[in-house]
C-alpha cells in the first residue's frame, strides 16, 4: 500500500473497475484479498502497468529470467514524423504505427535494403560522444514476458525454428510448470546502443534490476535464476559486478547461468564492421545485398564495438586479429586499426565502451556452459590491403565453438579454479555456438528443479566437467554462428516474396485479357459475324472460358 501518506491501492483489474469510489486502506485490503482469491493477483510490470495474473506457475520453482545476446532481442520501430528518405516511401502509410525492425524479411528483400539501413542504423556524435536522434523511435518486444526472446521471426513455427533464441528452452520450462510472465521472464534490450546506454538511469540495467526484484517478490521471495546466452553473458556479468551490490545479489539472485558466453569478445564483431556481415545477412548468401551497407550499419552499433576481441591479462594473451600482406593488428591495437582504415566514428564508439569490460567472478552461484572442439576463426586474413573486400577474406583457425574462441568462452574456468564450490564449469565437446544452448537445456532444467548435483556427478572431470558429444563425430558446421538460421529464412522468404510479387503484377494483366476477350465475343454475338465453334476431335473435350 505504500506509506500512510499517499498510499496507493492496487487491486485486481475487475475489482478496480467495479469500485469507482475512493477506498480506505482497510477496505482496499479486504477487496484485494477477496478479488485475488477469485481472479488471481495483480502485478506491476516493468513498464509500470498493473496487470492481472491468474496462473502463477509451480510455486516450488525459482523464477527464471532469460537474457539474450547481441541480435537476440526483437526490436520494433515507428517514425512519428514525416519521412524524407526516398527509400522508405512505402512506409509512409505505416510510419505512425509500430512495425518489426529486427527482424522483418520485407526490410531486406530486393529494393528495400536502403530503408532497412535508414531505420536500424544509429548516428554517433564524435564531439559529444553520444548517439543522435535519428527520428526513429524503438522499443523492445514483450519485456518481462517471453515474446521478445523466443525467436527473431515468430510469424510461424517454421520461421521461429530457423531464427530461435530461447524457444526450445522456454517450451521445456513451460512443460515443467513455468508460466511466461509469472515465474518465467525474458529481458530483451536494445543491443545496438552499447553499455554506455544500458547503464544510464532508466536504461536496460535499471529495467533488469526492477524485473528481478518484482519477480522475486511475486514468487514468495524465491530468488531468481539468470540464464544468459552468448553476449548476454558478459552483459549480465557487468550488471552483477558493477551495477548492483553484494547485499542485493544475496537477496535476489539464486544463480547465474552463462551459456556460450563470449566474455572476451568475438572475431565476428570485427568481421561485421569490416567486411559487412549481420548475423547471417551477408552479400555471399544474399547477393542482392551490398556488403558495404551492412558494414555501415554495424559500424554505428555500440554493442558490436563492445564485443570486439579483447586481450585479457592472465586469461588471454594478445594475438593478431587482422592481417593483410603488409599490415597486421593485435587485439590491443584495434583502436589504431580503426583509425588507420578511416573508421574514426567507430573508433570513438569503441573507445566509449572499453571501460565497461569485466572478467572478475560475479560473486553468486554460477554454472558456466560452453562448447569446444569446433574450428573457429582466430584471425581475419586478407589477400590484399583492402580490408573492406569480403571476397579477399580468409581465416586462421583455432579451437572454439565456431563463433567464439575457446579462450573467450573459458574465462569462467579461472573462477572455478579459485573457488570450486561457488563456480561450476561444463565443457560440451563438439558443440557449436548454437548447439551449446540446446545441449545446456537439460542442465538448466536440473538447476531449477534442484537435481543439478546428481546430473553433474555423471560427467567426467573435477574442476572442469566434460560432456562428450552425443553422437559420433562427423563433419561439423564451418564457423557456425547464431545467424545461420536467419540466412535460410531470408532466402526462402525472399523467394516466396518474389513469386508473390510476380503473381501480383501478372494477375491484373490476366484479368484484363479475360475481360477484353469477353467484351470482344459479346460484340461479335450482337452485330458481327458469329464466332465459329471449335471443331472437336475424338479425344477433345469441350472447354469453357
Amino acid at each position: 500500500f505504500g506509506s500512510p501518506i499517499g498510499w496507493k491501492c492496487k487491486v485486481p483489474l475487475a475489482a478496480a473497475r467495479a469500485s469507482m469510489a475512493p477506498l480506505s486502506p482497510r477496505a482496499c485490503l479486504a477487496l484485494t484479498l477477496v478479488a485475488s482469491a477469485r481472479a488471481g493477483i495483480t502485478v506491476e510490470d516493468p513498464h509500470g502497468h498493473i496487470v492481472e495474473r491468474t496462473d502463477m506457475g509451480d510455486p516450488n520453482l525459482p523464477p527464471v529470467i532469460l537474457i539474450p545476446g547481441l541480435g537476440g532481442s526483437r526490436l520494433q520501430a515507428r517514425i512519428p514524423g514525416q519521412r524524407t528518405d526516398w527509400e522508405c516511401l512505402v512506409q509512409q502509410f505505416f510510419q505512425r504505427s509500430w512495425f518489426d525492425l529486427w527482424f522483418d524479411v520485407t526490410e531486406i528483400i530486393p529494393g528495400s535494403v536502403g530503408c532497412f539501413q535508414a531505420n536500424i542504423q544509429l548516428k554517433w556524435d564524435v564531439w559529444r560522444h553520444e548517439f543522435l536522434d535519428t527520428g526513429v523511435q524503438t522499443q523492445v518486444v514483450d519485456y518481462g514476458d517471453t515474446g521478445g526472446v523466443r525467436c527473431i521471426v515468430p510469424a510461424m513455427e517454421s520461421t521461429c525454428t530457423l531464427t530461435e533464441v530461447f524457444s526450445k528452452l522456454i517450451y521445456h520450462l513451460e512443460q515443467m510448470g513455468y508460466v511466461a510472465g509469472s515465474n518465467l521472464h525474458g529481458a530483451p534490450y536494445d543491443w545496438r546502443t552499447g553499455p554506455m546506454y544500458w547503464t544510464r538511469p532508466g536504461g536496460a540495467f535499471a529495467q533488469l534490476q526492477r524485473l528481478i526484484e518484482s519477480t522475486v517478490q511475486l514468487n514468495g521471495g524465491r530468488r531468481a535464476v539468470l540464464v544468459a546466452a552468448s553476449e548476454g553473458a558478459p552483459y549480465t556479468l557487468w550488471f552483477l559486478n558493477n551495477y548492483v551490490t553484494p547485499d542485493w545479489k544475496a537477496r535476489y539472485i539464486d544463480s547465474f547461468v552463462p551459456v556460450a558466453g563470449s566474455f572476451a569478445g568475438s572475431l565476428q564483431s570485427v568481421r561485421m564492421v569490416l567486411a559487412g556481415y549481420l548475423w547471417g545477412i551477408n552479400s555471399q548468401s544474399l547477393p542482392w545485398i551490398d556488403g558495404s551497407i551492412l558494414a555501415e550499419v554495424s559500424r554505428t552499433f555500440g554493442g558490436v564495438a563492445w564485443a570486439f576481441p579483447q586481450a585479457v591479462p592472465g586469461y588471454r594473451d594478445d594475438w593478431t586479429v587482422v592481417r593483410t600482406p603488409h599490415r597486421s593488428w593485435k587485439a590491443s591495437q584495434l583502436m589504431s586499426m580503426l583509425h588507420e582504415v578511416d573508421l574514426h566514428e567507430t573508433a570513438d564508439i569503441y573507445n566509449s565502451t572499453r571501460r565497461y569490460q569485466t572478467y572478475q567472478p560475479p560473486g553468486v552461484r554460477t554454472y558456466c556452459f560452453y562448447g569446444a572442439g569446433v574450428t573457429t576463426p582466430e584471425t581475419l586474413e586478407y589477400r590484399t590491403e583492402d580490408v573492406y573486400d569480403p571476397a579477399g577474406l580468409g581465416y586462421t583457425e583455432a579451437d572454439g565453438d565456431g563463433a567464439v574462441l575457446l579462450e573467450s568462452l573459458s574465462i569462467c574456468d579461472r573462477w572455478a579454479e579459485a573457488e570450486p564450490q561457488m563456480y561450476t564449469v561444463v565443457r560440451l565437446t563438439n558443440a557449436t555456438h548454437i548447439q551449446t544452448l540446446h545441449r545446456a537445456e537439460k542442465y538448466v532444467r536440473a538447476i531449477t528443479n534442484g537435481t543439478i548435483d546428481q546430473v553433474l556427478r555423471r560427467l567426467a572431470g573435477d574442476l572442469i566437467k566434460e560432456e562428450p558429444a552425443p553422437f559420433a563425430a562427423g563433419p561439423l558446421p564451418v564457423h557456425a554462428t547464431e545467424g545461420d538460421g536467419l540466412t535460410v529464412y531470408v532466402q526462402v522468404a525472399t523467394a516466396c516474396a518474389l513469386v508473390a510479387s510476380v503473381a501480383f503484377l501478372v494477375a491484373p494483366l490476366g484479368l484484363g485479357f479475360v475481360a477484353a476477350r469477353r467484351v470482344w465475343r459479346g460484340t461479335v454475338a450482337r452485330g458481327g459475324a458469329p464466332e465459329a465453334e471449335p471443331t472437336l476431335g475424338p479425344r477433345m473435350a469441350p472447354t469453357m472460358l
